[in-house]
């Protein structure tokens, strides 16, 4: 029987001004030479070169996108923590980005249309 590996993983790398990047990848490996051939995003081009600090696999694209989100709104004192060993909680399989949550939107407030006569 053939053990399913998983097929995207999160990474942390660390950047050469020391600040990190968090991203998913399904190869990690050939993601980070694309980074630091200057190719992988803006931001590590301008703050790269980068090194692998961090690696999580994960089971799909969607969990690996969570996930990612997650750990890229923690504090940089946070993910140091994370790094370490420091257990962090796994999203919920049906929980929403904050730019995926409904936001009630205000209608204008019509303005009065009765004339005064006079």
């Amino acid at each position: 029987m053939k053990r399913k590996t998983a097929e995207w993983s999160l990474y942390i790398a660390e950047c050469a001004d020391g600040t990190y990047y968090t991203g998913i990848a399904k190869n990690v490996e050939k993601r980070l030479e694309t980074h630091n051939s200057g190719k992988g995003s803006k931001y590590t081009a301008a703050h790269g070169p980068v090194k692998l600090i961090f690696q999580e696999p994960q089971g799909d694209y969607s969990t690996a996108l969570r996930r990612e989100y997650q750990v890229k709104t923690l504090s940089k004192e946070r993910k140091i923590r994370f790094v370490a060993g420091e257990k962090l909680s796994r999203p919920a399989k049906k929980a929403k980005m904050t730019f995926q949550r409904k936001t009630k939107v205000k209608k204008p407030r019509e303005k009065n249309k009765t004339r005064r006569t006079s």
